[in-house]
């Protein structure tokens, strides 16, 4: 549910003035047939407000290459379905930008190639360009020519993304957030997980412990 937000080039985003228009009309209707009764309407607007305002940053920790009239072009992130679960759960779509390692506008180069987007987990849904509304089928994207250790940014991600996460899938302790004010300072908002968090509330009975 929610409000639609344009998260790709050429979508449309919910316009409030439109949708607002009918429903203000049919409460000021219910006020005149009531004598003056007034209703109130509260919104929790989340995703409409925060989902472009968050991005996964990552990088490329692999590239594959597939032979064959089915062969493709894998960028293996070093996050995934553990950060960001929209695109394996319902095929949904996000803005992919790959950027040089060395963080340099000049090394940005110009080439493309069309590929296949995947995180880290072992797990054959980890895909993060299926085909819009299909989450098994893959989906190319052409992206810039990358490298391995080039960043990967996966925008639209501040809604639906850290909350719904699958956290600790293949042991992958949670990723850091920062958040960035308007005058540009960067500030730590979740620090990295400690790994020894994942495992600390597993309990061993003692009867299986061997003296």
């Amino acid at each position: 549910g929610g409000y639609k937000v344009g998260r790709n080039p050429g979508e449309p985003s919910t316009d409030l003035q439109e949708i607002g228009e009918p429903v203000t009309d049919a409460f000021r209707t219910f006020a005149e047939e009531n004598d003056g009764r007034e209703l109130k309407l509260e919104i929790e607007p989340g995703t409409y407000l925060v989902a472009m305002a968050g991005a996964l940053v990552s990088t490329v920790q692999d590239k594959v290459h597939t032979t064959g009239d089915g062969g493709h072009v894998f960028l293996k992130m070093d996050a995934g379905m553990t950060d960001v679960l929209r695109p394996s759960l319902y095929g949904a779509i996000h803005p992919i930008t790959i950027f040089p390692e060395s963080g340099d506008t000049s090394d940005v180069g110009e080439e493309s190639e069309s590929v296949v987007v995947v995180g880290h987990c072992c797990e054959s849904g980890d895909l993060m360009t299926p085909q819009e509304g299909e989450p098994e089928a893959l989906g190319e994207r052409i992206l810039r020519k990358a490298d391995i250790g080039d960043i990967i940014v996966m925008d639209g991600s501040g809604a639906y993304c850290a909350g719904m996460s699958t956290k600790n899938y293949n042991s992958f302790p949670e990723a850091p957030e920062v958040l960035v004010d308007e005058s540009g300072d960067v500030h730590l908002i979740r620090a990295r997980q400690p790994v020894e968090q994942i495992w600390a509330n597993e309990c061993t009975p003692a009867s299986l412990i061997e003296d």
